[in-house]
């Protein structure tokens, strides 16, 4: 199947699965796109919502329909002319019992034959940081049972439904006393090897299946867990150890999912564990059942390119991959992946550029500065907490790269250092590997070397020899240690960028929350037209074929939502005085004392209002009651991942009591002085957002890339961060023409309506246009220059023109439109280089004459966006 035109992103689970995937063919095919982009589809933890805690690789998961299901699926499908691009998770699986390989590596420790397949440092016992308490309070509270798992016929810790599996090797003293007719059972475990695992399970299932061997075992194990003495002996016995969650940060012994102790690290650098990991998907690329692969995660993995190359020899040069790869500022992908791009949260960016005002006194050098010194705060702050593991275990590997692992006072220098070099990291990662440093890194290197011993200049010895390891390990001692401490620094240093910036500051700062999205530079400030046309002419040269993104899972806010909060750098007074006004109007609900709230928490809260806000005036008490609880639980959320009052590890569900108390008594339905307020307030808001919603929509369309649809944003998405935005929807028959006069309650026809008109013209006579056409930069001469953006697509004698408006919260007309006058005297510019044409507005349908200054005002005559094409 040949590229794809156009995406729809789907999450399965949480109520859609292959049966009810295929119900949405019809509204696909009506909306124009070309290929289905599914949410992982492998076997899950059984309570998974999203699909990314994958316990089997190998299986198509049985809840969403299974093989069968799947293949009926893509049947229909491509029934219809349609293709399918699955998500895949090469970086992690579920630590959870369900997975049998995990489950096998805490039964057999080291020696089983899974054991390599996961990232974990057997220099320490594994850690499984799943309890509530230490063990020892467990134990002695009466919660560690002596049980047998009849489901995997082994002997196991009980705590509550978890049963953590025995090594055989320790059955006799478990079994001590037993009395002789369990003696076969210590018998068989005796002589136990993880290679015969099946069959040790086979025999100890035949010997327990006798009534009185069952009876016996039962009641020896009841009286054993009596005995704490011994299990705590039998605990200690074992190749892993128990522990409370709170304290996985400090002692976790395997590579984590960002800081996800339920999520543990794949070693897909092995050849044998990609085969394992990567055996089933491939068998559907080759079976002809799937199109194309979306890599989650790229840079968690130890060596990206060399996966991706192994990935790529194995799927075929005619498989479409992308990669979820987080591009900094003024960072390319790097021309060594042989991917066709990736999953695109750089164009959100992007469009920032185009929808934010560059002239609001909400930028300044003095912001800039104190953006710079927070975020390396945040870094520092989840590196010495979060992920101060992940930190101890690379000084311990610098330690014994220069042989002095032994000296607490020196791994203490390492780990500053390591703090300190990652702190200043700008990008998510360095590429190093075996095949050496390219020009890049080495320039990165050497730029974060100076910032850190800038910062830290008691420990530049320290940092000049991490940099030095990390550039070349030729010259060490203990190489292997070397070459382990550049892959886990790099793979920590992605991990630090996101939990500190996306997940840390992004949650603090709320003065222009439109800016706080995954994958923006925490010190962005918009660049304009005239950055979103360099942007935009890059992105045609170097990633035609990576996605155009405007929603997906993992935004912090649905796209119509961030439209809108870019409205407020237009009007940051009107903005301010209304917060200040809605402060005092709340007084009486914020608490008083050590749990009130700060005023930078209510602003926060008060934008995300304002970027969930209904289009249309609240109807009734049940509108209310909704989105108050929809508030309530982001609140939460947001005030346990800024990390300063609150956070997960230690809630202070007083402080969190408080906030959300006041959430619920400022949206009571009686409230009304505050409600009428915060709606009339926001409607001129709202409705220069539609109008923001409508340019992003068909910039995304037209623009180089290949769009991505994320599930429902067809019509409204004023999502929160999740589960809020992974929450049901359900599709509408799309318009069979464009209101007139639209007003706001038809803005959800009116883009799903133009998504339609823009998806088909790419999947008819604007394929090869829209797909390898060069990206032209329009003029637009006049009073309203600064108020619209225009570009031309061209490719031989075919042509098309992208038209919209921004930055027009003071020309707000009646419904959806732009007053007519802002656009008197101003005039798009037809380009020198080729003679104009009649055009046909593709979205209105009427035409304009061949010249070379055509009138702003006939453009935007009936609507507020244009798409022109030759007549």
């Amino acid at each position: 199947m040949p590229l794809p035109k156009a995406t729809y992103r789907l999450q399965f689970r949480n109520g859609m699965d292959f049966e009810k995937a295929v119900g949405l063919i019809p509204h696909l095919v009506g909306l124009g796109v070309s290929h289905l982009y599914a949410s992982p589809i492998f076997c899950a933890v059984g309570s998974s919502t999203h699909g990314y805690d994958i316990v089997d690789f190998n299986e198509i998961d049985p809840a969403l329909g299974g093989i069968d299901g799947l293949r009926r699926l893509v049947g229909e499908l491509k029934a219809h002319g349609l293709g399918i691009i699955l998500d895949i998770v090469p970086n992690h699986m579920a630590a959870h019992l369900e997975n049998r390989w995990w489950h096998s590596v805490v039964e057999w420790g080291r020696s089983s034959e899974f054991a390599s397949h996961f990232d974990i440092d057997w220099r320490q016992p594994l850690t499984l940081p799943f309890l509530g308490q230490e063990f020892e309070e467990e134990l002695a509270d009466g919660r560690m049972q002596l049980a047998f798992d009849h489901d995997r016929n082994c002997l196991a810790f009980a705590y509550y439904d978890a049963l953590y599996p025995l090594n055989p090797a320790s059955y006799p003293a478990a079994l001590e006393g037993c009395g002789p007719v369990l003696d076969r059972l210590i018998a068989t475990a005796s002589r136990a090897e993880a290679s015969h695992a099946a069959a040790f399970h086979s025999e100890v299932a035949s010997f327990i299946k006798a009534p009185s061997v069952a009876a016996r075992l039962g009641a020896h194990l009841q009286r054993a867990s009596a005995d704490k003495t011994l299990l705590q002996r039998l605990h200690e016995m074992q190749s892993w150890r128990l522990m409370s969650w709170k304290t996985a940060r400090d002692h976790l012994s395997y590579r984590r999912f960002f800081e996800i102790a339920g999520l543990v690290g794949l070693r897909v650098e092995d050849p044998a564990v990609f085969g394992a990991t990567h055996r089933r998907v491939i068998d559907l690329v080759e079976e002809g059942l799937i199109d194309g692969l979306r890599v989650d995660h790229i840079d968690g993995l130890a060596d990206p390119e060399a996966y991706l190359h192994r990935l790529r020899e194995r799927a075929g040069e005619h498989t479409y991959i992308i990669v979820e790869k987080i591009l900094e500022a003024n960072e390319a992908l790097s021309e060594g992946w042989p991917v066709d791009g990736t999953t695109g949260y750089e164009f959100i960016s992007t469009l920032a550029d185009l929808l934010s005002d560059e002239s609001s006194e909400l930028w300044s050098d003095v912001q800039q500065f104190a953006t710079e010194r927070a975020v390396t705060a945040c870094k520092l702050q989840v590196l010495s907490h979060n992920f101060n593991a992940e930190v101890q275990r690379l000084a311990a590997l610098a330690a014994r790269v220069r042989g002095d692992d032994d000296v607490p006072a020196a791994r203490e220098r390492i780990a500053e250092a390591i703090r300190q070099l990652i702190a200043a990291m700008p990008v998510y990662r360095t590429y190093l590997s075996d095949r050496g440093a390219r020009e890049r890194d080495q320039r990165m290197l050497d730029g974060i070397e100076f910032r850190a011993r800038a910062a830290a200049p008691e420990i530049g010895a320290e940092i000049a020899a991490r940099v030095a390891c990390l550039k070349s390990n030729d010259a060490e001692a203990d190489r292997q240690a070397a070459t382990e401490f550049r892959t886990r620094f790099q793979q920590l240093s992605g991990a630090v960028m996101a939990k500190a910036v996306e997940d840390t500051f992004f949650y603090r700062r709320g003065d222009y929350l439109a800016a706080n999205e995954v994958g923006a530079a925490p010190s962005w400030t918009p660049g304009g037209v005239a950055r979103f046309h360099e942007r935009m002419r890059e992105r045609g040269r170097s990633s035609p074929t990576g996605l155009s993104t405007t929603s997906t899972h993992d935004t912090k806010r649905g796209e119509d939502a961030r439209a809108r909060l870019y409205v407020i750098g237009e009007a940051p007074e009107l903005w301010a005085a209304a917060v200040d006004r809605w402060r005092d109007m709340n007084r009486t609900h914020r608490q008083s004392g050590a749990d009130a709230s700060e005023a930078s928490v209510e602003q926060f809260l008060y934008q995300s209002l304002l970027g969930a806000w209904p289009i249309e005036p609240l109807a009734d008490e049940n509108d209310l009651s909704s989105l108050r609880e929809r508030m309530e639980a982001f609140a939460v959320k947001a005030l346990r991942e800024a990390k300063l009052r609150t956070n997960w590890d230690s809630p202070d569900e007083r402080y969190e009591a408080a906030v959300t108390g006041f959430l619920r008594d400022i949206l009571d339905w009686r409230n009304r002085a505050f409600l009428d307020d915060f709606e009339n307030t926001a409607a001129p808001f709202i409705r220069a957002g539609l109008i923001n919603s409508l340019s992003q929509t068909l910039v995304k369309l037209t623009a180089p890339g290949i769009p991505d649809i994320y599930q429902g944003s067809e019509r409204l998405d004023l999502s929160l961060v999740d589960p809020d935005n992974r929450r049901g929807f359900s599709p509408r028959l799309s318009l069979s023409d464009l209101p007139r006069q639209p007003t706001i309650g038809d803005f959800e026809d009116c883009k799903q309506w133009l998504i339609g008109l823009c998806l088909n013209y790419r999947q008819g006579r604007g394929a090869a246009l829209l797909a390898s056409g060069e990206y032209l930069p329009l003029d637009i001469q006049g009073p309203a220059s600064r108020r619209a953006a225009a570009f031309m697509r061209r490719r031989e004698d075919q042509l098309s023109i992208t038209l919209v408006p921004r930055l027009v919260f003071r020309h707000l007309g009646d419904g959806l439109t732009v007053r007519s006058d802002l656009w008197r005297d101003t005039y798009l510019l037809w380009p020198e280089d080729c003679e104009p044409r009649r055009l046909r507005n593709l979205v209105t349908g009427g035409t304009m004459n061949a010249q070379r200054r055509i009138p702003m005002s006939e453009v935007f005559r009936d609507f507020p966006v244009a798409f022109l094409v030759p007549q």
